[in-house]
């Protein structure tokens, strides 16, 4: 019975042995498997490579065989990172390749005391698998911060551009590259830029003289240069080439683009108002003079004839005389609106007074002229701007919306300029208020001559009929 007792005993042992080491393996593995789990639930891509490298040591090290003595580094991408109480003397190691996009950027290694053994494979196998894992969240982290360069890049240029479309002056354009621009920079809070043209230079805030580490893209205008853009870093905050300078070029180039559209304009007004100013001297100098002449003989015809005693002919050179006549007047006030000798002579109000009693008695409708406080523009292209489009407004009006009123409104008030030209009419031609459809070269060249000043030009249609035009500027 004894002996038996022995037997059974004996053959238990194994037994035992194989249900101890089932148990301590699936201990193991249930180690391994939820410190993959807590890792890979961890790497959020809005960590940063520095708490992702902490949060593996975290979960790593309590899963390892010897936890209370192991210690791990990372090297990732030329950074070092290493769990607490890392021993640089300890070289008893596993080690784990990382890979990003195909290519080694760098190594997991986990460290024991030489005395102490690894768990191989079961430790390999956990410290690839991390490995593996923290390639793949480089990787993401890698295109979503490319992303969100990308978008920033795009989001920049975009909103330049669109500023572009509307902003006026050269000052105005700089002031809103530099607001979109750093922003879009990789160290924005140190970034500053420059802009130097045509012998002007415009500065973000907070540009300092002493910042010489930079990025420069050239301005060009009509093949011509004229300028650069420039940004700055301090000399330790390296760029992102090619990125930012990419960047940059674009924004060069958009800005080049402005200024050549901005010289188109302003050769477009300059070449309008040296034919208005030609066709008005021509009609003052020549034509106006030859139909004066025609009048005369007419009136001497007219003489003759009832000298002569044919009445007959006499009334038909007295008609021709009297339509000479009309027709000198005609050719006179359309020589003074091609040519204001009024706004030379007497300034802009009092061109402005003309121009509305001369619009009355031309077309036989009302046109008002209101101005409450007197208003003193000395810049003589200033005046003639405004004068043009006021001009401009009040022909449309008649010509294309048929108006029978018309009111010419100027006043300046905290030191902003206002002109308003409101009508009755039926609207103008080509002109769609809500989407600000303008394919009209006179509404064009009044929208180029605005922009010349710095000014908003406004069209607004009214619900109770007729359409008003809005000039306003700030007065320098």
């Amino acid at each position: 019975m004894p002996s038996q007792d022995k037997r059974h005993a004996s053959s238990a042992h194994p037994l035992m042995d194989e249900n101890a080491d089932a148990s301590k393996a699936l201990r193991e593995r249930l180690k391994e498997i939820t410190c993959l789990y807590e890792i890979r639930r961890g790497m959020g891509p809005e960590l940063s490579v520095d708490n992702v490298c902490r949060q593996i040591f975290e979960h790593l090290i309590p899963a390892m065989q010897f936890p209370e003595i192991a210690t791990a580094m990372i090297e990732l991408d030329g950074r070092r990172f290493t769990s607490g109480k890392h021993d640089k003397g300890l070289t008893h190691e596993l080690q784990a390749t990382i890979n990003v996009n195909t290519s080694s950027c760098g190594q997991l290694r986990v460290f024991y005391p030489e005395d102490k053994p690894f768990l191989v494979p079961e430790e390999q196998r956990l410290i690839d698998a991390i490995a593996t894992d923290l390639g793949r969240w480089f990787e993401r982290k890698q295109i979503d911060e490319a992303l969100g360069e990308r978008l920033k890049e795009i989001t920049c240029l975009y909103e330049i551009r669109h500023g572009m479309g509307v902003e006026l002056s050269l000052d105005n354009v700089c002031q809103q590259i530099f607001e979109h621009l750093i922003p879009a920079m990789q160290f924005p809070e140190i970034a500053t830029a420059m802009i130097e043209l045509d012998g002007r230079r415009f500065t973000s805030e907070n540009h300092g003289q002493g910042l010489t580490h930079e990025l420069k893209s050239k301005i060009s205008a009509n093949n011509n240069s004229c300028g650069q853009l420039r940004v700055f870093y301090p000399e330790d905050k390296p760029f992102l080439v090619p990125e930012e300078q990419r960047l940059i070029d674009a924004v060069a180039s958009d800005l080049e683009r402005w200024l050549e559209r901005k010289h188109l304009e302003q050769t477009l007004v300059s070449i309008a108002e040296e034919n208005q100013r030609s066709i008005g001297q021509d009609l003052h100098d020549n034509l106006g003079q030859q139909i004066a002449a025609i009048g005369y003989q007419a009136k001497a015809l007219q003489k003759k004839m009832s000298s002569s005693g044919s009445m007959e002919a006499a009334t038909v050179a007295a008609s021709i005389a009297a339509q000479a006549q009309v027709a000198v007047m005609q050719c006179k006030q359309l020589a003074q609106g091609l040519l204001p000798f009024e706004l030379e002579t007497n300034g802009l109000m009092a061109a402005l007074r003309a121009f509305a009693s001369r619009i009355a008695i031309t077309y036989k409708i009302t046109c008002d002229f209101i101005c409450k406080k007197e208003v003193v523009i000395k810049d003589k292209d200033l005046a003639l701007n405004i004068y043009r489009i006021a001009q401009e407004a009040t022909n449309n009006a008649i010509r294309h919306g048929g108006a029978q009123h018309v009111t010419i409104s100027l006043g300046s008030e905290e030191e902003m300029l206002r002109l308003s030209i409101r009508d009755d009419g039926s609207g103008f031609a080509g002109l769609n208020t809500k989407h600000g459809a303008t394919p009209g070269m006179g509404i064009k060249i009044m929208q180029y001559r605005a922009r010349q000043l710095g000014a908003a030009l406004e069209f607004v249609s009214h619900p109770e009929g007729g359409v008003e035009v809005r000039l306003e500027m700030r007065m320098m």
